[in-house]
């Protein structure tokens, strides 16, 4: 009787001091990580999935308490948290992996630009202008927009000097519109309808002999433009434009201008392409212009159009999201030709022409929706009166700031 009094005091101390309040105050913290149990080797299963043979070992002290085994079969060691893991293998079967071995390399080298949005091209819709519809079967059919973009740009010249300044104030929009030919998105007709205002401060001249303009002009013009793909490494680039440029007080059959373009573009390799053709503008002054150059994309973050006579050398900035940022550097001759009538009930035909030193920086989102913001100096000004005196004036040079929304 004693013996058993004995063993039951000892019975029921053991219950108590696995009852007692050290163990209970441990406080167990969430975790947004999945729960698992942690195996020598470093598997990881669900708890409740049974291990045949797993031996328990000592938790690991930064682990916080986690149960972890060792597997039948896996070396002794000590368990690295930071050690690679293996994808767990098909099926519901428990699985360990041996430690991945770990050998000298090289330190990674970065990129000083972030990665571009798209390297390897736009997904889904490889070309502007167009939408990509999924079928059923998984294949991708590919449609033309209608409304390929709308775009609205203001341009302000400051009227600098006294007696030789000029300065032009103008708002332009339009829109372009994409009609497929022969069924091919990758390049359809581009019909742009646009209208600009020109404001005019200067030149100043109070007789009909010296210079003088009115205060505003207008620009209501038809743009068509193809880019049409002959082969891989041969294709072009072919516009006309014709539209009324006048101050609306003076018309004649001079107020009509047709300009146009035509390149042939050759692609020697995926990052070098040559174009060579004409420019017709149509001005008083100047009627043509060769064009051309190199089309040079050595990587993702940079493009170099060297061409004449709209050159423009652009270089990724930075990625924002999903927002790409360009700055560069462009050249631009500038300028154009109306009707007027000026004092004195004077009809005549002007040229406006001048050189302009560009630097801009340039985004664009993958909605569609971009932009630009500019800055210029503007030099070699002239306006060319054709059809009465003085003949010709030139504006002292300027500073220029143009910005544009594009979507």
């Amino acid at each position: 009787m004693a013996v058993n009094s004995r063993i039951s005091m000892i019975v029921a101390a053991a219950l108590l001091l696995a009852a007692s309040p050290t163990w209970a105050q441990r406080v167990q913290f969430g975790s947004t990580l999945p729960e698992t149990s942690v195996y020598q080797g470093g598997g990881a299963v669900t708890p409740g999935t049974p291990v045949p043979g797993g031996t328990p070992v000592t938790p690991e002290p930064s682990l916080g308490g986690m149960p972890s085994y060792v597997a039948p079969g896996s070396p002794a060691g000590t368990w690295d948290p930071y050690a690679g893991t293996s994808a767990p293998p098909g099926g519901t079967s428990p699985y360990y992996t041996e430690p991945a071995p770990v050998y000298p390399q090289s330190p990674p080298v970065y990129s000083q630009q972030p990665g571009a949005l798209f390297p390897e091209g736009v997904p889904w819709r490889q070309q502007p202008g167009t939408y990509a519809y999924p079928a059923p079967d998984g294949s991708i059919s590919e449609f033309q927009r209608l409304l390929q973009q709308i775009r609205f740009e203001y341009t302000w010249l400051a009227p600098i000097g006294d007696d030789e300044k000029f300065g032009v104030n103008s708002a332009e929009l339009n829109g372009t519109f994409g009609f497929p030919i022969f069924y091919n998105t990758e390049s359809p007709l581009l019909v742009t309808p646009g209208f600009a205002v020109h404001y005019l401060e200067g030149p100043i001249g109070d007789m009909a002999d010296e210079p003088n303009l009115p205060p505003r002009l207008y620009d209501a013009y038809l743009d068509l433009a193809w880019k049409p793909k002959v082969t891989p490494w041969l294709s072009g680039d072919l516009g006309v434009r014709g539209g009324v440029y006048s101050d609306f007080e003076e018309f004649n059959s001079e107020s009509f201008r047709l300009m146009g373009r035509g390149l042939g573009v050759l692609t020697f390799t995926p990052t070098t392409q040559v174009a060579l053709g004409v420019v017709y503008l149509d001005r008083n002054r100047i009627k043509l212009l060769p064009a051309g150059g190199l089309i040079w994309t050595p990587n993702p973050d940079a493009r170099y159009e060297i061409i004449f006579p709209y050159p423009k050398l652009s270089h990724r900035l930075t990625t924002i999201g999903t927002t790409e940022w360009w700055w560069f550097i462009a050249g631009e001759y500038g300028g154009g030709a109306w009707t007027v009538e000026r004092l004195g009930d004077v009809n005549d035909s002007i040229d406006y022409n001048d050189l302009r030193a560009i630097v801009g920086l340039e985004w664009t989102g993958q909605s569609g929706l971009r932009g630009s913001l500019e800055a210029g100096y503007v030099f070699e000004r002239e306006i060319l009166f054709t059809e009465a005196p003085p003949g010709e004036f030139e504006p002292a040079d300027t500073v220029m700031v143009r910005g544009s929304i594009v979507y």
